[in-house]
């Protein structure tokens, strides 16, 4: 690394030895962070909730289900010399990944630095394709053909999966979703806000496509869909037709490579194009897909659940969460408890990734006066934060809480905090 500036030598006298040997990993931006926001007096408050490498893999890779987690399917056998090559070699990067990813979070959260996690892809690997001694796909058999990883952002059996398969011809098909019938099957996306779809167009047109994907967008009919950034942008604002897509369509991407070191290259970079760019949408769509009642908020959508009118739900959450926060993903999975636990609430996740004019308008001047800069300048705390609005006599929403902490301090927990939600919600 470059020379140690006297800031980042005093602050590796008050360090771990652990996390002084972390100081030569760093990053040029890392270290700018570190400069900007760390300091000799907050470095002891900072190592104080890192916690160790376990409880940080225990935090990024939570997401479990369905044949990931079977024991059944993880007593299969590969079907032939291709398959078991593949299949040893994919066990080996996912365990170098989840090193890479409990390293990454821990400088991120040293320097409070937050960016995409490179080694946050996947969170299970199994057989692709169950089949007899044959190769023929069989529901009982006891031999199975290529891999399937599971992405992150997969809540329980709501499962985002890419899949590597062996080709007769000596090649290797990577492709979204399982594979079923000898054909990829896709991933659903979620599509329910304009934002969205402008990713979707975004990802499925210039993202994936530039590492060499075919890709296709399909409806819940199997139609072929060609998105229009322009189109969605209009209808976004009222001046065009209003977009009737629903709230998935179901995103393919698949190429084909000649050995396995490429086809594991091509699904990570498969995996990260489409997370760094769509993940949280996916988490979040995911969680509200199994329990209800969860939501991501937009620009678009603020009314529908912040109006003035009477609601029928006993009270709104407001989570703030971005594609990239180190913040973030330590609270995510918390954010499914929330939804569970309490389902006559509504969780919305504000996603400061996208327009908020509504939001910091109203929620911010109803928590600083009515004055929005004034807020912002004196908010004691940052992302992630946690608002609570309760329902009056009316039924109208009103503002009682808000929850956060300093930037050098562990995140607002949502499990910590369950009495407060009592308080409010039993």
């Amino acid at each position: 690394m470059n020379e140690l500036s006297d800031h980042e030598r005093a602050l590796m006298e008050k360090m771990t030895p652990d996390h002084r040997l972390l100081m030569d990993k760093l990053s040029p931006r890392e270290r700018q962070s570190m400069d900007q926001h760390v300091t000799p007096e907050n470095i002891g408050v900072i190592e104080s909730w890192i916690g160790t490498d376990e409880k940080i893999e225990a935090m990024l890779f939570w997401d479990k289900g369905e044949k990931f987690d079977d024991g059944e399917w993880q007593g299969l056998k590969p079907l032939d010399e291709s398959t078991s090559a593949l299949y040893e070699k994919a066990k080996s990067r996912y365990s170098d990944l989840r090193r890479e990813a409990v390293e990454c979070q821990r400088r991120s959260d040293l320097t409070l630095y937050s960016q995409f996690n490179p080694g946050l892809l996947f969170t299970g690997l199994v057989g692709a394709v169950r089949c007899d001694e044959s190769g023929r796909e069989e529901e009982g058999g006891a031999y199975f053909k290529g891999i399937e990883w599971r992405c992150i952002g997969s809540v329980e059996e709501n499962i985002n999966s890419i899949t590597i398969y062996p080709l007769d011809s000596g090649e290797y098909e990577v492709h979204f979703g399982t594979r079923m019938q000898d054909r990829a099957q896709g991933i659903w996306v979620y599509t329910g806000d304009s934002h969205s779809l402008l990713q979707l167009a975004q990802i499925s047109e210039k993202s994936i496509p530039k590492y060499g994907f075919q890709t296709a967008v399909k409806d819940q009919a199997g139609k072929a869909l060609s998105l229009d950034p322009k189109a969605i942008r209009k209808a976004a604002m009222g001046e065009g037709a209003k977009l009737e897509y629903g709230d998935e369509l179901k995103l393919y991407a698949s190429i084909t490579v000649e050995n396995v070191d490429k086809a594991l290259e091509a699904a990570e970079n498969l995996c990260h194009r489409f997370y760094e760019r769509f993940g949280l949408e996916t988490e979040c769509y995911k969680i509200g897909k199994k329990y209800g009642n969860f939501f991501i908020m937009r620009e678009e959508n603020f009314d529908q659940f912040l109006p003035d009118s009477p609601v029928k739900e006993k009270g709104l959450v407001l989570l703030s969460a971005t594609l990239v926060c180190r913040r973030c993903r330590r609270e995510m999975d918390e954010f499914r408890d929330l939804a569970k636990i309490y389902p006559h609430i509504k969780a919305v996740v504000v996603n400061l990734s996208s327009p908020q004019f509504k939001f910091y308008e109203r929620v911010f001047g109803d928590m600083g006066g009515g004055d929005v800069d004034n807020f912002r300048k004196t908010a004691a705390g940052v992302t992630p934060f946690i608002i609570i609005y309760i329902a009056d006599e009316h039924g109208v929403l009103q503002f009682k809480e808000y929850i956060s902490t300093g930037k050098a301090e562990n995140t607002p927990s949502i499990r910590e905090n369950l009495p407060r939600f009592e308080k409010y919600f039993k």
